[in-house]
């Protein structure tokens, strides 16, 4: 990403003047085109994340000593200019020592196990248990405090918690709302107890010439949420135990394997949690032109959430499990080929016990040194949309009651135009 900067000396009231190093950032990709959602032609505008994001700016601000700082995300979504995914603060009292308040993006710890490639890249189907963005390693948007330690070479030491109240200092913490939720309900009064619950704690130890060693706790526990009436809801989830290693000691190849366990204290969330779980992914760069890439993952449910659902509204399995591999090559320079295809063993079709394949097979052309263009052909199967592009219909639950959902057992296609641009 190709960014500006500017020096500027700016002198504010009743302090000394300072220079600050203020540098502007973009990055987005657009998808355009037609699609097939098993019933009729549809046409649409997208970002692979779904949505309609057309353009967007990140701000940071950084002291000329580099002790201080800002950085602010400014996002154009749907029609409206608002905040992005990071707008926070920081200072370092001590150089070994960083904190932050506000509001982060799951990447911002450094610390997610991210492993993308392929229809990551473009429309997503979502037939994967983890999404290439935390495939091995949770990220965390818990908002509020992030406190990070570097206390030797090599070791990093991070937490976050969530301090944010939406009735602390008065109305209008919009995004301070849902400390125990993931929605934005009102969560009433923060406890130091709540706080504490919902802590996230993560470290990572940097072998040289080896890879990365990575552990963390992600505090989940919603027993003292508050609803409207000011009762209390009860889950039983406590929490998720991630630990993740990275290998980079094979040159040109780059290994990241991951495991997750859920903690709790009684049947939690509908037995929707993670009980434990196993994923990893590969690249190998073959050749100065040819990459490949695989990635694995195997989830276990509290309770059976999968396949089937049977008369008494229960499911029949309650694990799950996917893989994929995909190809990048490069054909020109600034011309270059992908391809791939994954598989999910259950969710899909009209019992919710088959599998979906999807694939793709995609060109992208840069337009000078700040932007590419690239067209492709996906599709998936089992009623697996593209971005939401399957046809929708309505759906009769076991304990009688309808919902709508993805047209069952039909095939779908896309061909999606991609734009990028970065500065």
């Amino acid at each position: 990403m190709k960014k500006t900067l500017i020096a500027v000396a700016a002198a504010a009231a009743l302090t000394t003047s300072a220079f600050a190093e203020i540098t502007f950032g973009a990055w987005l990709r657009t998808i355009t085109g037609v699609a097939n959602n098993g019933e009729d032609m549809v046409t649409g505008m997208s970002n692979s994340w779904g949505g309609m994001r057309p353009s967007r700016i990140g701000v940071n601000w950084v002291s000329d000593d580099g002790m201080a700082g800002m950085k602010h995300d400014i996002y154009f979504d749907n029609g409206e200019m608002g905040a992005g995914d990071n707008n926070y603060l920081w200072l370092k009292p001590i150089e070994q020592v960083k904190l932050s308040i506000g509001k982060f993006d799951g990447a911002e710890t450094g610390f997610r196990g991210d492993f993308c490639y392929g229809s990551w890249n473009w429309m997503r189907p979502n037939n994967w248990v983890f999404g290439d963005e935390g495939l091995t390693f949770e990220g965390s948007w818990r908002n509020g405090l992030m406190v990070e330690v570097d206390p030797v070479e090599n070791f990093v030491l991070l937490a976050q918690l969530p301090v944010y109240n939406s009735d602390w200092g008065g109305n209008g913490n919009a995004w301070a709302k849902g400390a125990n939720d993931s929605d934005d309900k009102d969560s009433g009064i923060n406890t130091i107890e709540d706080t504490m619950k919902n802590t996230v704690v993560m470290a990572s130890y940097k072998i040289d010439d080896i890879g990365k060693i990575k552990a963390g706790w992600f505090g989940d526990n919603k027993d003292e949420s508050k609803d409207a009436t000011g009762k209390g809801k009860k889950d039983g989830k406590t929490g998720l135990v991630n630990v993740a290693f990275d290998l980079t000691a094979v040159e040109n190849l780059y290994v990241t394997v991951g495991a997750r366990f859920g903690v709790y204290d009684e049947k939690a969330d509908e037995g929707k949690a993670t009980k434990m779980a196993f994923s990893a992914g590969a690249s190998y760069q073959v050749t100065e032109e040819l990459k490949v890439s695989a990635s694995g993952a195997f989830k276990q449910t509290q309770d059976k959430v999968f396949g089937k659902q049977k008369a008494n509204g229960e499911y029949e399995d309650d694990t799950q499990f996917s893989f994929g591999a995909g190809v990048d090559y490069k054909i020109a320079d600034g011309l270059n080929a992908c391809a791939d295809v994954r598989f999910i063993n259950t969710g899909y079709g009209k019992k919710g016990d088959d599998n979906a394949i999807s694939f793709l097979v995609g060109v992208n052309k840069s337009c000078g040194s700040n932007g590419s263009i690239g067209v492709g052909f996906q599709g998936s199967t089992n009623g697996c949309g593209l971005a939401g592009v399957a046809a929708k219909e309505i759906v009769k639950n076991a304990d009688g009651t309808y919902k709508t959902a993805d047209k069952t057992d039909a095939f779908v296609w896309a061909i999606p135009v991609t734009m990028s641009v970065w500065f």
